[in-house]
C-alpha cells in the first residue's frame, strides 16, 4: 500500500495566492464599478445613453469592454464650440495655394483665440448611437486588414478606436472617410504590408487635394469633415487628417511630439504607425512616409519626446514637478528614438528628489525632462543628444538652474565655464542661419538691377555675383547715373526674393512714387514692399527670372544702392540696440549694449570658455545660445527649416 503525505505548506501557499487572486481581481472590478458610478453621476441626465451603450454590448465582452474604456476616459474630452469658430473655419479655408490669407482676412481674424468658446463635455451630450456606430466601424476596419493580430487590444483602444481626437467638434469621420478611402486597401493595394499601404494612402490623398500649411493664428483642432473639405492648417491639422484617414481605415496611427525646443521656441508634432513587427514609426505628411529603419523626423533637434494616447497616462502622478512636466494624455517615448543616456552628479548642487533638466530660452532655462535624484546622481534616461542643457531644481514652485551650461555629445559632457581670461569676437547674428533661409538669400545671386529712363533701353548697373551672407548689402557704383526707374531681374533659375531696395545719392535717399513686379507668389508679398524698411516683409515672384520696377517719379542722380534679400531679420542690423550676455555663477550677466554701426558688433571681453547669446534690446524674439571658438560664433544647430 502507498501512504501518500500532505504538504500543508504547499497548500497554505497556494490557498494564500488563491486569496491574492481573488482579491486583486475583486479590487480590479470593484475599481471599476466605482469608477463608472462617477463617470455617470457626471454624466447627469446624459447618463442614460451611456448606460444604453453598455447595454448593447453586454453579451459581446471585446466590444463591453472598448465601450468601458471609452466612457471611463470620456470626462476628460469636450469640443469648444460657437459661432465664431464656425465663421473662422470658413475664413481659415480662403487660404491660397501657399496657405497665406487677404490682410482683410487675416486682420480680421488675428485676435481670434479658443479662450473665447465654449467647452461641450462629450459626457453631457454624447449619444448612444453615435458611440455605438463608431465602436462597430472601428471593430469592422481592425478586423479585416491583415495586420490586425500584430494590435494589441490596448493598443487598438488608443490608437484605432476614439471617436475624437482632441477639442474638435465631434462629426461622423469614421464613417465619411472609411467610404471614401477603403478602396485603398481593398482594390489599389491588397498587400499585408502595413509601411506600403500607408505609403499608397498618403501619396493618394495629397495628389487628391495638396494639403495647405499656414502657421497663423491660435484655433481649436479642426474636425474630421472639415478637413477632409479644407487641406489647410497647421502641423496639427495635417497630423489629425492622418489620423481620421488611417484609423478610419483599421490602422493604428498615433501623434508623436516634443513639448519645446530651443531652435524653434516652439513644440513640433509628427505622425507615427505601428509596424507588424512592434517598431513605431515616423513620419511628416505630406512630406514624407514612413520608412522601416528611418527614425529621422527633420532637422530640429527634439530632447524629450512624447506619444498622445486617448486614455490618461497615471505615470506622474505624486510628483513635485513643474506642470509643463505633466503630460496627462501622454507617455514618454523618447526610447524610440534616442539610445543616449545623461548621467549627472548632483552633490555639489542644493537639488531635491526630482532633477530637472533644461533648455536655453532667452527668457530664461526651461525645463523639458525630470529624473530622480538618487546618492547625488541623476540620470536622464533616452535624452537627445547634440544639445546644449543645464541642470535645475525646482522649489516653491519656481525652476531654477543649477552650475553651468553644458554641452552633451551622446557620451561625454562639456560644461562651459567662463575663465578670467578675455577674448575678442565679433558678433554678426543673434540667431542661427537655417538652409533655408541661406537658400531665401542665395535666390539674390545672379540676379542683375537696371536704370532706364522709360524708353526702351535699360543700362546694367549691377550683377550680383557672389553668395550673399549678409542682410545689409551695399552697392557703390562707379560713377552717378541719371535715371527715373530702376530694375532689378532675379535670374532665370531663381525667384525674385527682395525685402528691401533702397536708391541714393551720397547721403540722400530718393523716395519711390510707385512700384511694379510680375504676379507674386502669394497674397501679401508685393513690390512695394522693398521700400518699407521691414527686413521681414518682402517681395517674392511666382515665376523665376521675374522683374521689379521702382520708379522715382523723375531723372534723379544715383551713386548708391543698397539691397537686402529675403531673411529671418536675425544678422546685426545698423542703428539696432544690442546687449551681450555670457553665464556665470550669478546667472546671466551682460557684457555691455552697443548700438551697431555696421554689420557686426565688437566686443573685447568675453570671458573665454563661457556660453553666451545677444538681445535685441529694440524687438524680435529668435535669440539662441553660442559659444566662441577661434574668434567666430558657433550655435549648435544645424536646423535646415
Amino acid at each position: 500500500m502507498v501512504i501518500s503525505y500532505i504538504n500543508w505548506g504547499c497548500v497554505r501557499k497556494r490557498y494564500l495566492r488563491f486569496l491574492l487572486s481573488s482579491l486583486l481581481f475583486a479590487l480590479f472590478f470593484s475599481c471599476k464599478e466605482n469608477k463608472m458610478e462617477s463617470v455617470l453621476k457626471m454624466a447627469g441626465d446624459n447618463a442614460k445613453e451611456l448606460e444604453m451603450i453598455l447595454r448593447h454590448y453586454e453579451n459581446d465582452e471585446e466590444k463591453y469592454n472598448a465601450a468601458l474604456f471609452l466612457i471611463h476616459n470620456m470626462p476628460d474630452y469636450y469640443s469648444l464650440v460657437g459661432e465664431e469658430l464656425d465663421k473662422f473655419k470658413m475664413a481659415l479655408g480662403s487660404a491660397d495655394s501657399c496657405g497665406v490669407l487677404d490682410s482683410i482676412t487675416y486682420n480680421k481674424w488675428i485676435h481670434f483665440s479658443p479662450h473665447l468658446l465654449k467647452k461641450s463635455f462629450d459626457i453631457r451630450t454624447v449619444s448612444a448611437d453615435y458611440l455605438i456606430k463608431n465602436i462597430d466601424l472601428a471593430f469592422t476596419a481592425w478586423k479585416k486588414r491583415p495586420w490586425a493580430k500584430s494590435i494589441s487590444f490596448d493598443e487598438f483602444c488608443n490608437f484605432i478606436l476614439p471617436y475624437r481626437i482632441n477639442d474638435e467638434v465631434m462629426d461622423n469621420w469614421r464613417e465619411i472617410y472609411y467610404n471614401r478611402y477603403s478602396f485603398l486597401l481593398d482594390s489599389v493595394y491588397t498587400g499585408n504590408d502595413i509601411v506600403k499601404a500607408v505609403k499608397t494612402i498618403c501619396e493618394y490623398i495629397q495628389k487628391e487635394d495638396p494639403y495647405r500649411f499656414t502657421w497663423v493664428f491660435d484655433y481649436p483642432h479642426l474636425g474630421g469633415e472639415y478637413l477632409l473639405n479644407n487641406r489647410v492648417g497647421k502641423c496639427k491639422d495635417a497630423c489629425d487628417f492622418i489620423v481620421y484617414v488611417l484609423r478610419a481605415l483599421g490602422i493604428p496611427v498615433a501623434c508623436d511630439y516634443y513639448a519645446y525646443n530651443s531652435e524653434t521656441r516652439n513644440s513640433h508634432i509628427w505622425n507615427v504607425i505601428k509596424d507588424s513587427n512592434g517598431k513605431w514609426l515616423p513620419f511628416a505628411f505630406p512630406y514624407t512616409v514612413p520608412q522601416r529603419g528611418n527614425l529621422y523626423i527633420d532637422s530640429r533637434r527634439p530632447s524629450v519626446i512624447y506619444r498622445q494616447y486617448f486614455a490618461k497616462q497615471n505615470k506622474d502622478k505624486g510628483l513635485y514637478i513643474p506642470q509643463n512636466l505633466i503630460h496627462e494624455h501622454s507617455k514618454k517615448v523618447s526610447d524610440n528614438y534616442f539610445s543616449t543616456t545623461l548621467r549627472i552628479e548632483t552633490k555639489k548642487y542644493d537639488i531635491g528628489d526630482c532633477a530637472l533638466l533644461g533648455l536655453f530660452n532667452n527668457h530664461g532655462w526651461i525645463p523639458i525632462d525630470y529624473a530622480m535624484n538618487k546618492n547625488g546622481i541623476a540620470i536622464f534616461k533616452n535624452i537627445g543628444p547634440n544639445q546644449i542643457y543645464i541642470l535645475m531644481d525646482y522649489s516653491n514652485g519656481q525652476s531654477i538652474a543649477k552650475g553651468y551650461p553644458f554641452y552633451f555629445d551622446g557620451n561625454n559632457i562639456q560644461e562651459f565655464i567662463p575663465t578670467e581670461e578675455r577674448i575678442s569676437a565679433k558678433i554678426t547674428r543673434k540667431f542661427p542661419l537655417s538652409e533655408r533661409v541661406i537658400k531665401y538669400m542665395n535666390d539674390m545671386r545672379n540676379g542683375t538691377i537696371w536704370g532706364n529712363n522709360g524708353n526702351n533701353k535699360a543700362n546694367l548697373l549691377y550683377k550680383i555675383s557672389d553668395s550673399i551672407t549678409s542682410n545689409h548689402n551695399i552697392i557703390n557704383l562707379k560713377r552717378p547715373v541719371n535715371y527715373r526707374y530702376i530694375h532689378y531681374i532675379s535670374s532665370s533659375e531663381s525667384y525674385a526674393q527682395v525685402a528691401e531696395l533702397h536708391i541714393f545719392y551720397n547721403d540722400k535717399e530718393h523716395c519711390p512714387t510707385n512700384w511694379y513686379g510680375e504676379e507674386p507668389a502669394t497674397q501679401g508679398t508685393y513690390a512695394n514692399q522693398v521700400s518699407d524698411n521691414n527686413p521681414l516683409s518682402y517681395y517674392i515672384s511666382k515665376k523665376r527670372g521675374a522683374k521689379i520696377t521702382i520708379d522715382l517719379g523723375q531723372r534723379v542722380t544715383i551713386n548708391r544702392l543698397t539691397f537686402m534679400p529675403r531673411n529671418d531679420d536675425n544678422f546685426v542690423n545698423i542703428d539696432t540696440n544690442y546687449e551681450l550676455f555670457y553665464w556665470s555663477k550669478e546667472g546671466w550677466t551682460s557684457l555691455g549694449r552697443q548700438t551697431a554701426k555696421s554689420p557686426q558688433l565688437l566686443y573685447n571681453n568675453i570671458p573665454m570658455g563661457s556660453l553666451l547669446y545677444l538681445h535685441n534690446c529694440d524687438g524680435g524674439e529668435e535669440e539662441l545660445a553660442f559659444y566662441i571658438k577661434d574668434g567666430r560664433q558657433v550655435f549648435v544647430s544645424d536646423c535646415k527649416d
